[in-house]
């Protein structure tokens, strides 16, 4: 048994791969350390063969470089050579320094790599920020910024001249969303919503632009274009990027204002067009501009008003237990950043996937975009959450015209009203199939409105006499909002319409709210109780104790029969979410410590499928929710 270690790139054996702390390396497959640098360094390794075409045989990682005689003592991270050959003295062509994402040294090291090879270009990547340079040797030995380097048979003059048949589906989004932000943030002095606003302008943009009749691409920066910016012209490429812009708010008048204009610098708008510009979005997996926007979205729109936006794990467990159909009507009225109706998408997806195997992956977003427009509908109160959610269901294929932005609890009329304004269709009682939501909640924001307390029966004082709760003639002093949603989600379901609604523990448990309950029962089946740990909204910042409540709405005669008969409810506790208190995923391990591995299918940038062995996330979800499809057999629910 041979075991290879290197001071800072340690591989191990096939017996050590199912320890912890190892990933395999994208380039040689080999297992390596996990370390934060290595991390970092795999994520561009597979951009440099899935987005620029280099061949794996011409990438080598951890390579030493000798300055005159003497090597350095620490070998440069990864080096692209020309194909003739390995030395990197007359062979090197790129050379990479990657940090881990708190580090921003390395650059001054990355130039006297680069002066001692051939290598004509360098990248600076820390997985949040990133700088691309070109090298000359005369008159003297110079490095300037570049917008990015070349691809695989490209020069550098073909950067940013790109046509739309040369765009490539991105391998990942992460990354390159992150660094688009922190660039903003730190070279604009706007808060972090600010920046948010003006990164969806330029994601729409570049939406557009693909979908655009010309071959040629308009969303596109060259070196020469780069250079104008950063002296102060640059006229050309700021009339492309603002010419698109109009066509933005022409195509999606219910996103951007007609007034609306782009409010960043010249140069930052061409550091980001940089950024984005090799990339196909509308090829790229749906999932791979999901889990980035996803992710964004969590790390810079955090509820100010009782919002937690809902984790994707507690997502999946409510899609997978109302099993929604491609026919059905589906409403959040509190849907945040877009989560459960985007999850609800990516199960129809999932579903014909595995049922229609004679459609391609084209086929199938044109399907999901009949299926999500006059199927599913979304309100926020908040204009700019309603916006994300636009944002996320375009990413993800479309359906994003049933969004809209007003206060799920007004009256009935004027709800329509805002509905049809927004050309978002018609919004009436008892309309949906399927509800799922998690609206905004605790005792900060309670709704005193009068106009709104008096539509309804929770918004009234209530009494129990001779065993039974009376409403009162009295409205509460005020209500918190999560009650009020529980009658108005019902208010949306059709007859034999089911629901999932995240509701804080309180609700279920505080005496005082007894009344609440008793409603609950009065005008429901309560098919499902799921208690969700502490950790649940951790990435909201919350500690927030609450449960997901699964109810199907049935006739009075049929609930009555039900009752009589004592009906079960299924319950459970999730005790095991697949991430800690700290908000660190956390993989299942065997007796001996080790990681959990299964082999999983993956899609891949070019719609191909490869099998890869993946950590087990540790969490019950999978388990509950296989316990739940059992209970609902043996029950034999109308579900």
């Amino acid at each position: 048994m041979v075991e290879k270690i290197t001071k800072n790139h340690e591989v191990v054996t096939t017996e050590q791969e199912k320890k912890e702390g190892y990933i395999k390396d994208f380039i040689s497959g080999d297992w390596v350390k996990d370390k934060p640098e290595e991390q970092v360094r795999q994520i561009y390794l597979k951009k440099l063969v899935e987005e620029y075409g280099y061949d794996a045989k011409n990438i080598k990682t951890e390579v030493s470089i000798k300055s005159g005689q003497t090597e350095t003592k620490k070998p440069a991270d990864i080096v692209i050579f020309d194909g003739k050959g390995f030395d990197p003295g007359t062979h090197a062509y790129i050379i990479v320094e990657v940090k881990r994402k708190d580090r921003k040294d390395g650059k001054e090291q990355l130039v006297s790599y680069v002066n001692s090879t051939t290598a004509e270009f360098a990248v600076w990547f820390n997985g949040r920020e990133i700088a691309y340079y070109q090298r000359f040797r005369e008159p003297r030995h110079e490095f300037i910024d570049i917008p990015d380097i070349p691809k695989q048979g490209e020069s550098i003059e073909d950067v940013g001249k790109y046509y739309k048949k040369q765009l490539t589906a991105a391998s990942e989004l992460k990354s390159t969303f992150e660094t688009i932000h922190n660039y903003i943030y730190a070279n604009e002095g706007l808060l972090k919503d600010k920046v948010f606003n003006e990164m969806l302008k330029i994601i729409f943009i570049k939406l557009v632009d693909e979908k655009l009749p010309s071959p040629k691409c308009e969303f596109r920066i060259t070196k020469n274009e780069m250079e104008q910016l950063e002296m102060g012209k640059g006229k050309e490429i700021i009339n492309r990027i603002e010419n698109l812009f109009i066509e933005v708010k022409k195509r999606y008048s219910d996103v951007f204002g007609n007034a609306e204009k782009l409010n960043l610098k010249h140069v930052t708008i061409g550091f980001v067009v940089s950024q984005l510009q090799k990339y196909s979005l509308t090829a790229t997996p749906a999932d791979v501009k999901g889990t980035a926007f996803q992710t964004f979205v969590y790390a810079h729109q955090r509820g100010d008003r009782g919002e937690f936006f809902t984790p994707k794990p507690i997502l999946d467990l409510a899609v997978e237990f109302l099993n929604p159909k491609d026919f059905e009507d589906l409403i959040d009225p509190a849907c945040g950043s877009g989560g459960f109706l985007v999850s609800t998408m990516n199960f129809i997806r999932e579903n014909m996937r595995q049922t229609r195997p004679d459609l391609d992956e084209k086929d199938i977003a044109m399907a999901i975009k009949d299926y999500a427009r006059p199927h599913i509908r979304g309100i926020d109160f908040n204009p700019d959450l309603a916006r994300v959610t636009k944002m996320y269901m375009i990413l993800n294929d479309d359906g994003h015209t049933g969004v809209f932005s007003e206060n799920s609890l007004i009256d009935w009329n004027s709800l329509n009203e805002t509905s049809l304004r927004a050309q978002a269709g018609i919004i009436r009682r008892e309309s949906f199939d399927i509800l799922m939501t998690n609206p905004p909640f605790g005792t900060k924001g309670k709704i005193t409105s009068k106009k709104i307390l008096e539509q309804f029966e929770l918004g009234y004082k209530w009494e129990k006499k001779e065993g039974e709760f009376k409403k009162e003639t009295k409205l509460q002093n005020g209500q918190v909002p999560d009650i009020l949603f529980i009658e108005r989600c019902l208010e949306f379901l059709k007859p034999y319409g089911r629901m999932a609604i995240v509701l804080p523990d309180g609700d279920l448990t505080n005496t005082s709210l007894d009344y609440v309950r008793n409603f609950i029962d009065k005008y429901s089946r309560i098919v499902a109780v799921v208690s969700l740990p502490p950790e649940t909204f951790i990435h909201s910042g919350a500690g927030v104790k609450a449960s997901v409540i699964f109810l199907q709405k049935l006739p009075e005669t049929e609930l009555k029969d039900l009752k009589e008969k004592n009906y079960t409810i299924f319950t459970a506790v999730i005790e095991k979410i697949g991430y800690d208190i700290r908000g660190r995923t956390v993989f299942k391990k065997d007796e001996n410590g080790n990681i959990i591995k299964k082999e999983v299918d993956i899609l891949n940038h070019d719609e191909t499928k490869q099998k890869q062995n993946l950590p087990v996330i540790d969490t019950d979800i999978p388990d509950i929710i296989e316990r739940f499809n059992k209970f609902k057999n043996e029950e034999k629910l109308n579900w």
